[in-house]
């Protein structure tokens, strides 16, 4: 493989360089940066436009240089036009009271525990002073009301969003960073402050296939009995994987088959694949042929826009376009091309979807399966037709799993123990499944087709069901609370790409890089363990009883739920590596416990009634604050519970 057979590869990684430099950069007025654009630019085509007159090539750094300096201002501009903080209308820079606002209604309702979520765009304010002001945003919000929010329902609704909270604990889920990431900041409870006034149509395609999705789901409701199938028809075939129960989400987690459940380029290939059963495009003419490929891809992105457009179909919509646009001119298309230019067509229109897991998730696996499969493949040829098909299905799932292990294990803190297995069962059975299950989304209406079909996907996903908690139920079917650290990810795909290099190139020096990073990072491992552990004091914020750390090496807790002591205080233990730790003793009288600092002569008292430390004289005081500690005001006592503290001993 050469390097410069794959130039979309090279214009995608600077590209993408440009979007991560973009919080760092984000602070420079765009004009400045589409100022630096064109002069980078104007001096480009001045030494192209030389080296043509000249009928010569000289300035062979300078000039792929300055290209790639566009490429990553490009990442930078396109980030920063995206960015909701740098639209002036945007409902994120209101600072001021409001009585209601006018807004449109996005999606469906989406049933929580507790209320109905859905997304409406909002047109306008009217502020404290009456006055009508045209700003926009997109909203959250959460009813209680039984009247039903449909997609274009326009609403005016009473009181004011409010901005999403960050993290008030270190290494706690930023639900604030996840959201801006997707260009919401805002959420709002409105139980049934709301009024009904129209319907607009602001998105009438995606309407149209909200409304055919809800069509198609009311259908499975009435067709599909058993529940957990159910979910997993809605799941698998729709891309709605919201309302899984937890038990069946449980289940797919632990056995690795939960990307079967998210539609992606397994989905979009089978469909794509179906339509060359029987007819080949290139035995076809050239006219028949484009209208042959046209219509494929219309239907792929019809599926995609039908499944919620999520990263990992997105970019196989992409991909695959791309490869039919090929295909109508009888090429062989590249597929590293094809994936390449498919990730920067889909980072043109929204550069925040490279921090979207399932994006991150869908491009590293193809890799794996493109670069390692075929290493993977060699090692073993089955002489039987039967085994050399497993070990195909067994190989795609190592080679997926080498390449995202790190970013699953960092997103959700767990390895299946058995995905090899569950890849034998899923990907077969994730193609039965499609086989009967889109003829019968196609035919939903017609009953006589509807409920055979119906039938048919039930059962085919009540057997994967099935075999998926056969799974669970064996012995360390998973290994869990893994927490690993953004070093260890950069350091582990630096060595897997070495190790794929001496795999495909073998060569002394790639073997000596592998052994020095190896023993570089050793190194810093070690420094690690010798550095003396923090000395400080957190105090945990939870809505339920108190969590407290000490040095790493004592806690204490004391009426915590599980909620909290799993989301709010666990991943702040497991990121510092804090494996087994000691409860510290404490005592109490009538309105407050005295809690004894091991190795300290000192001890801090916390009110029974109020939850107040209330000797914070003797420490310096720090609170957790927007992803970062700052220094806090030194007062009489602190309230438990606003946010995370970090306390350590005056010297």
């Amino acid at each position: 493989m050469i390097f410069s057979e794959f130039p979309f590869l090279r214009y995608s990684f600077f590209f993408v360089f440009g979007v991560l430099l973009y919080p760092i950069t984000g602070f420079l007025p765009i004009v400045w940066m589409i100022g630096v654009l064109s002069a980078i630019y104007l001096i480009y085509i001045f030494l192209v436009i030389k080296n043509k007159s000249n009928k010569s090539y000289s300035y062979r750094t300078a000039i792929p240089l300055l290209a790639y300096m566009q490429l990553i201002l490009c990442g930078i501009i396109f980030t920063s036009l995206k960015d909701i903080k740098n639209q002036k209308n945007h409902l994120i820079h209101f600072e001021g009271q409001g009585k209601f606002y006018l807004a449109v209604a996005l999606a469906n309702d989406d049933p929580k525990p507790n209320s109905i979520a859905n997304r409406v765009k909002v047109i306008s304010i009217m502020d404290s002073l009456g006055q009508k002001l045209n700003l926009s945003g997109e909203v959250i919000i959460y009813h209680k009301s039984d009247q039903i929010i449909i997609p274009g329902d326009l609403m005016i609704i009473s009181g004011m969003p409010q901005l999403i909270s960050g993290p008030k604990n270190p290494s706690e889920f930023n639900y604030q960073k996840f959201m801006l990431r997707q260009q919401l900041a805002h959420s709002h409870f409105i139980g049934e402050k709301f009024l009904k006034v129209g319907n607009v149509s602001v998105q009438p395609v995606e309407d149209f296939f909200l409304g055919l999705r809800s069509r198609i789901m009311a259908t499975m409701d009435s067709l599909i009995i058993d529940p957990h199938a159910n979910q997993v028809a809605k799941a698998l075939l729709l891309g709605q994987k919201k309302n899984l129960d937890k038990e069946i989400n449980e289940a797919y987690v632990t056995a690795g088959a939960m990307h079967v459940l998210a539609v992606s380029g397994l989905h979009v290939g089978i469909i794509y694949g179906f339509f060359f059963l029987f007819i080949k495009p290139y035995r076809l003419k050239i006219w028949k042929r484009v209208i042959y490929l046209s219509i494929i891809i219309l239907l792929i992105w019809a599926y995609a826009l039908l499944t919620g457009m999520s990263p990992s179909v997105m970019r196989a919509a992409t991909m695959f376009s791309l490869m039919a646009l090929a295909q109508m001119k009888s090429r062989n298309p590249s597929i590293f091309n094809a994936i390449a230019l498919s990730a920067l067509i889909l980072l043109l229109y929204d550069p925040f979807l490279i921090y979207a897991v399932g994006f991150q998730l869908s491009y590293l696996a193809l890799t794996g399966i493109l670069l390692i499969q075929p290493i993977l493949v060699k090692l073993w040829v089955p002489k039987s037709k039967i085994m050399d098909y497993l070990w195909q299905i067994s190989t795609v799932g190592i080679a997926a799993q080498f390449m995202t292990f790190p970013i699953s294990a960092y997103y959700f803190h767990v390895f299946p123990t058995y995905f090899i297995l569950s890849n034998l069962i899923v990907i077969p059975g994730a193609f039965l499944i499609m086989a009967f299950g889109v003829p019968f989304m196609l035919f939903s209406e017609i009953k006589l087709l509807a409920e055979p079909l119906a039938w048919v996907t039930e059962k085919l996903i009540c057997l994967v069901n099935l075999l998926i908690f056969k799974i669970q139920d064996f012995p360390y079917s998973k290994i869990d609370q893994i927490f690993l650290k953004v070093d260890f990810m950069i350091i582990y795909w630096v060595i897997l790409t070495l190790v794929l290099l001496i795999c495909i190139k073998p060569q002394k020096n790639y073997l000596y890089i592998t052994l020095f990073v190896l023993l570089v990072y050793g190194a810093f491992g070690i420094l690690t363990v010798i550095v003396k552990p923090d000395s400080s004091l957190i105090i945990y914020s939870t809505k339920s009883g108190l969590a407290i750390d000490y040095k790493g090496l004592y806690f204490f807790d004391h009426e915590l739920d599980v909620a909290d002591l799993e989301y709010k205080v666990l991943p702040n233990r497991k990121a510092n590596e804090v494996n087994e730790s000691l409860p510290m003793v404490w005592f109490e009288n009538d309105s407050e416990w005295l809690v004894p600092l091991p190795d300290q002569k000192e001890y801090f008292k916390i009110s029974k009634s109020k939850y107040f430390i209330t000797n914070t004289q003797l420490f310096v005081v720090q609170k957790f604050v927007n992803g970062q500690w700052e220094s806090a005001n030194e007062q009489d006592s602190l309230r438990i519970g606003e946010t995370a503290y970090k306390l350590r001993f005056k010297e």
